[in-house]
C-alpha cells in the first residue's frame, strides 16, 4: 500500500511506463536519451509546475507561533501541442521509421495511442549491422483526469515572531518499498507587507513569497527489466523555485486570493546500471547479444515562466478548504485542506 501511495502521489505517469520506455535503449545511448526526452517531456514539465503550486491560500501570515498543516493536490493540464512530438529520422543516428518515411507525428507519454514502429540499425563492424525494432509505447493522457499531470504535497507553516512572516516547510524522509524510494524537502518564506503598506485596518492582506522544493526518487527497475544486467534503476532529481506577490480579501467565512509571480524548475532523469542488448545481424539474420550499455540515459528537463493565480478559501473555524487556478505554460488546478491556528 505504501508503494502504491507513493506512485500515485509522485511519479505515477513515468514509472508506470518504465518497462516500455526501456526499449528505447536499443537505439544506443545518444538516441535513447533524445527519444526519452521527447516522449517524457510533458510529464516532466507538468510535474515541475505542480511542485511550485499550493504554497498559500491567503495573503495573511500567522500571528506569533500560529501554525497550519496543509495538504495540497494539483493537476497541471498538458497543452495539446505537447501531446505529440515530431519524429524526424535525420535528427537521430541509429533509428528510423520502419514505414520508411522521414518524419512522423508521435504521441508523447501524455498523448494517445501510437502505431509507429522504429527500426534501430547499429554498425557492428566490417560493414555489418545489428538491427532491432521496437514500438513506441502508447500515451496515458486519457487515463488521467483532464489529461493533466498530478502532484501532491503536505506542508507545515508557522509564524515567525517579530517579522510578520511565515516559515513554510515540506518534508518527506526518503521512504518507500524495496524498489521505490521517494524523498522531499521544501522551504518557503511568506512575508506580510500589509503593515508596510498601511492597510492593516482593512480586510485586505498583501504578502510576498519565495519558495524552493527538492524531490528525489530512486526506482529499481531490475525486477521488471526486459534486458539482462545489473544495478538497473532510474534516478530522479527535481528542483523547483517560485517567487510570488499575493493579495487576499478576508470576508470572514469566505476569502478570495490572487497572486502573480515567476517559476523556474529543472528535473534530471538518469537510467543507471548495465543493459545487455539483443539484436539481429542484418547479413546472417541470426539473433544474439550485441554489447552492453552502461548508465545509458541522462536527460534534463526545464520549465520556467510567469504565472498568475486566482482562488478562494472557505474558513470554517480552524478548518479551511481552498481551491485555485493558475495561468502558466501548463495551467494548473489546485485544491487543498488545512488545519490553521492563528
Amino acid at each position: 500500500m505504501k508503494k502504491l501511495l507513493l506512485l500515485l502521489i509522485f511519479l505515477v505517469p513515468f514509472l508506470g511506463k518504465s518497462q516500455d520506455i526501456e526499449q528505447f535503449l536499443l537505439a544506443g545511448t545518444e538516441d535513447a536519451s533524445k527519444l526519452t526526452e521527447n516522449y517524457v517531456n510533458p510529464v516532466a514539465k507538468g510535474f515541475m509546475y505542480g511542485l511550485n503550486n499550493g504554497w498559500y491560500s491567503t495573503g495573511r501570515t500567522h500571528k506569533k507561533l500560529g501554525f497550519d498543516i496543509t495538504f495540497v493536490a494539483n493537476l497541471a493540464k498538458v497543452p495539446g501541442k505537447d501531446e505529440v512530438f515530431q519524429f524526424v529520422a535525420s535528427d537521430y543516428n541509429n533509428i528510423s521509421l520502419k514505414s520508411g518515411g522521414n518524419s512522423a507525428q508521435i504521441q508523447t507519454l501524455m498523448g494517445g495511442n501510437n502505431n509507429e514502429t522504429l527500426l534501430a540499425r547499429i554498425e557492428s563492424g566490417g560493414g555489418s549491422f545489428d538491427v532491432a525494432e521496437f514500438s513506441v509505447p502508447d500515451g496515458i493522457g486519457s487515463d488521467l483526469p483532464m489529461n493533466a499531470v498530478p502532484t501532491a504535497t503536505l506542508q507545515v507553516g508557522i509564524g515567525i515572531p517579530g517579522i510578520d512572516a511565515d516559515l513554510k516547510l515540506r518534508y518527506l524522509p526518503k521512504v518507500g518499498s524495496s524498489d521505490l524510494e521517494v524523498g522531499m524537502f521544501g522551504i518557503g518564506i511568506q512575508k506580510s507587507l500589509t503593515k508596510i503598506l498601511k492597510i492593516d485596518k482593512t480586510p485586505v492582506d498583501v504578502s510576498a513569497l519565495i519558495a524552493y522544493t527538492k524531490l528525489t526518487a530512486e526506482y529499481d527497475i531490475q525486477g521488471d527489466s526486459g534486458f539482462e544486467g545489473n544495478g538497473q534503476l532510474m534516478e530522479f532529481t527535481t528542483n523547483a523555485y517560485t517567487i510570488q506577490a499575493i493579495a487576499s480579501v478576508n470576508l470572514k467565512l469566505i476569502e478570495f486570493y490572487g497572486a502573480v509571480g515567476y517559476n523556474t524548475a529543472k528535473m534530471d532523469v538518469d537510467v543507471k546500471g548495465t543493459y545487455k542488448l539483443e539484436y539481429t545481424d542484418a547479413n546472417t539474420n541470426i539473433s544474439g547479444d550485441a554489447g552492453t550499455l552502461v548508465d545509458p540515459v541522462s536527460v534534463d528537463f526545464k520549465a520556467s515562466g510567469v504565472r498568475a493565480t486566482i482562488g478562494t478559501r472557505l474558513n470554517l473555524g480552524f478548518f479551511k478548504i481552498f481551491g485555485d487556478y493558475t495561468l502558466q505554460e501548463y495551467n494548473t488546478i489546485t485544491a487543498g485542506i488545512a488545519f490553521s491556528f492563528r
